[in-house]
């Protein structure tokens, strides 16, 4: 079986010299009737299909088409385990939507919930020499009780998309001690000059733990700290005249960790890196490296056409990051989907500025706040080491949260998911419900789409002074924010608006844009730069985002197809969305 797709290694931030990469064809079977585990198909010789990993089945890319309301699925493959010399070997699985069963030779050795978080496992104790088998069973529903993002079930509603199910990031193996570091955190603090890590280990240590920081394989700041018995260590590093990270130039310092034990025994080496900046809201301005900045956003749904959730291969995530970067943004709102870390690498190495969203559920349930809660705490360990990321948003639009005004114990999940957002990291603004209905958060941010008969500036004005005003109309309209909540003196930031739809010489009977449709490119000009001049020359915004980057599937609000051709020409679009 080849092992020649997305062949780079998956996790940047926590890379290690020796590994093997489990992408590529897999044996596969669709379980409709849920007889797998009965009929021990974790054992079966033969399969009736076989897929692509990690492109998730209906998808172009995996080359296997089921039912989409099976709610079962089951991989297999065998691998040739390599002569390691360690104590004990990692399964990593990028992403795997939504309830994981592992086999190794037989035995099931582990299992995982969450669609987007990572599977990382020792299974050392279940390998033998040469030849090893893995089985994967997973689970999935159109449960909203669950996180699912923007994958409609088997119907869709106009803003949401064909589901996920199964494998969607890359996998691999990896040789590990019991003792090894699993999550890499860090954040610079200009005034103390100094950039704090913090190393979260797969168990309790006693040793040394030792970071380096290198700029062109020149050591700039080394320390040192004894773990003394706990499984998460925090260094802190002097770095008195750094190279600070920003989009434009997004300077990276090598960082190199090792874990060493009483006995001199060196347990772990990885190689990272870092970024060296400080995002900070103070006095209602929110800055970049002790400056204001004005984000310039683009709405990403993370999107492809041939893989879905999954980037054909590394160069396309490569190349999303330079195409929002061309077209004149500075940052991208990442929507309803925790990202591929390898894009968020692009994003770090090519200087785009980046909101972490944890996809949503619909229905409040307890189900929905264990779940969301702590498979939201796991990405905000995974990704908390990369300098693009400068927000968190664990909640869009009250979805999953739809009577946060009238039901206290939905305020209460708004609430405390912020305050558990920053035990984690504080170095960082979170933004508690994207779009209205604050009660918490650093920042206040709202969707308004474009309204002839009002202008933006006195939409803004009438909820700066009441921000308890509705944002939406209907039949259950929305507030700017909460009773008891005033985030008048924070920074306000338009963070979805534009939405404006365009098929070009394509039909579609189901697409969808908000509005009506421009019948030319040049009534599509004309249209964006309207609702651009409206906000260019509000006196109130720190910030918007443009929905959205590309159409996908029905929905045809893109600046970009979703095949990533422009609408209009890059050029065009850069001196409307770029800086003045």
């Amino acid at each position: 079986m080849t092992n020649q797709i997305r062949p780079e290694y998956p996790r940047p931030l926590l890379q290690r010299s020796h590994w093997l990469n489990l992408n590529g064809l897999w044996n596969f079977g669709a379980d409709s009737d849920n007889v797998g585990l009965n009929q021990q198909w974790w054992r079966r010789d033969s399969w009736p299909d076989v897929i692509t990993v990690p492109f998730c089945p209906n998808s172009p890319a995996s080359g296997v088409v089921i039912d989409p309301a099976t709610t079962c699925v089951w991989y297999h493959r065998s691998f040739e385990l390599p002569e390691w010399d360690s104590e004990d070997v990692a399964l990593n699985i990028g992403a795997c939507d939504y309830r994981t069963q592992i086999y190794i030779n037989g035995q099931q050795v582990g299992q995982h919930e969450g669609g987007y978080t990572p599977i990382h496992l020792a299974i050392g104790d279940y390998l033998k020499p040469g030849q090893n088998q893995i089985a994967l069973r997973v689970t999935d529903s159109d449960s909203w009780q669950q996180p699912r993002g923007k994958q409609a079930g088997t119907t869709r509603w106009p803003i949401d998309y064909d589901g996920v199910i199964g494998i969607w990031q890359s996998v691999w193996l990896e040789p590990i001690n019991r003792v090894h570091i699993t999550h890499i955190g860090s954040h610079y603090d200009r005034a103390e000059q100094q950039l704090h890590l913090v190393c979260t280990l797969a168990q309790t240590f006693t040793g040394q733990c030792t970071a380096a920081l290198r700029s062109d394989s020149e050591q700039v700041a080394c320390a040192e700290v004894n773990s003394q018995g706990r499984s998460e260590v925090r260094l802190q590093l002097a770095v008195a005249e750094p190279q600070l990270w920003s989009p434009d130039r997004p300077f990276l310092y090598d960082l190199a960790l090792s874990l060493v034990d009483a006995a001199g025994e060196n347990l772990d080496q990885v190689a990272s890196y870092t970024g060296l900046r400080e995002i900070t809201v103070r006095n209602g301005k929110q800055c970049l490296n002790g400056e204001p900045i004005f984000l310039r956003g683009i709405l990403d749904q993370g999107y492809f056409p041939t893989g879905w959730y999954t980037a054909e291969d590394d160069q396309a995530l490569r190349r999303d990051v330079e195409l929002t970067k061309a077209m004149g943004f500075n940052f991208a709102r990442k929507h309803q989907k925790a990202e591929d870390p390898r894009y968020l690498y692009w994003a770090d190495k090519l200087g785009l500025l980046i909101w972490a969203e944890m996809p949503s559920g619909r229905i409040f349930s307890s189900e929905l706040v264990t779940s969301l809660s702590a498979q939201w705490l796991d990405l905000v360990r995974r990704d908390r080491g990369h300098p693009s990321v400068i927000g968190w948003v664990p909640f869009n639009e009250s979805w999953g949260v739809w009577h946060v005004q009238q039901r206290p114990e939905q305020r209460a999940f708004v609430d405390g998911l912020v305050n558990l957002t920053k035990t984690l990291d504080t170095s960082r603004p979170v933004i508690g419900n994207d779009g209205w209905e604050y009660s918490s958060g650093d920042l206040w941010t709202l969707h308004l789409y474009h309204e002839p008969e009002r202008s933006l500036d006195e939409r803004l004005a009438g909820l700066e002074a009441n921000p308890s005003q509705p944002v939406t109309e209907g039949q259950r309209p929305r507030n700017g924010a909460l009773q008891g909540s005033d985030p008048s003196n924070l920074p306000m930031l338009l963070t979805e608006c534009g939405g404006i739809g365009y098929q070009g010489n394509k039909t579609q009977a189901d697409a969808f844009a908000y509005g009506d449709l421009p019948t030319s490119v040049e009534a599509l000009e004309q249209e964006i730069r309207t609702v651009m001049a409206s906000i260019t020359s509000s006196r109130k915004l720190q910030g918007f985002v443009w929905t959205q980057f590309t159409d996908v599937q029905q929905e045809i609000n893109g600046l970009l197809y979703f095949d990533r051709t422009p609408k209009l020409p890059i050029t065009t679009l850069r001196a409307i969305f770029g800086p003045a």
